[in-house]
């Protein structure tokens, strides 16, 4: 995912295509190469971020030990 700040407008509003879109708070998420074109072409925008989303594989969970029964302590 990337995000895009409005350098000067929070609020700022913009066309891709016939569709509109607008930043909320000075910011704007977006995986799509069409928008990312436009932003990218704007002025005022400049790419705050790209988020990689990398797998890292876990780690296999291991079992809980079983507990030990309790050795007879009483005495005769």
């Amino acid at each position: 995912m990337t995000t895009y700040e409005s350098t000067r407008y929070k609020a700022l509003g913009f066309y891709v295509g016939t569709e509109f879109h607008r930043f909320a708070g000075g910011l704007y998420h977006t995986d799509d190469p069409a928008t990312m074109a436009v932003l990218d072409a704007i002025n005022d925008v400049v790419r705050a971020a790209d988020e990689v989303t990398e797998q890292v594989p876990e780690e296999p969970v291991k079992p809980a030990p079983k507990p030990r029964k309790a050795a007879n302590t009483s005495a005769k």
